[in-house]
């Protein structure tokens, strides 16, 4: 018997603690598996995410649906907080390696370019939108900093 609705109305009007555990213990293997797969078998990640998910649900179970399909928004939102993880740790190792580029080069009177142009692209590339094209404004094509400035509306 699936008790999904009575456990996720108790959270919500009564604040049943022992409700919410009851909806987290019958839930948490499908997101946390969910997870794992979306984050390519990081599990340490993956249990990020899963906690996450059950914070998310304690503060939004008050616009679900007690007769909606509670693991259907379970498995959306750790779906979303997956990929918004795996954007933001791409990010960070873009930004990790443009640094390690750029301490290489400050640190080598002679830079081999042919074998730096490609990850430096590679970094560019991976930053967001504003960051690439501050960027390719001031350095590709050596704009000002006014100039940039003006360009992104800054």
């Amino acid at each position: 018997m699936n008790d999904t609705p009575e456990l996720l109305r108790a959270w919500v009007e009564q604040s049943s603690e022992d409700a919410f555990a009851r909806l987290v213990k019958s839930h948490v293997d499908l997101v946390y598996s969910v997870a794992v797969r979306k984050v390519g078998g990081d599990t340490g990640l993956a249990a990020e995410i899963t906690q996450t998910v059950f914070a998310d649900l304690a503060r939004k179970a008050h616009t679900l649906r007690a007769e909606g399909s509670l693991a259907g928004w379970l498995h959306r939102h750790t779906c979303y907080l997956a990929a918004t993880a795996l954007r933001s740790e791409l990010r960070r190792q873009a930004r990790e390696q443009t640094a390690a580029l750029m301490h290489a080069l400050e640190n080598s009177s002679n830079p081999d370019w042919s074998s730096v142009a490609p990850l430096l692209d590679d970094a560019v590339n991976a930053l967001g939108d504003i960051d690439r094209r501050a960027i390719v404004l001031r350095y590709y094509e050596q704009r000002d900093v006014q100039t940039v400035a003006r360009v992104l509306g800054m």
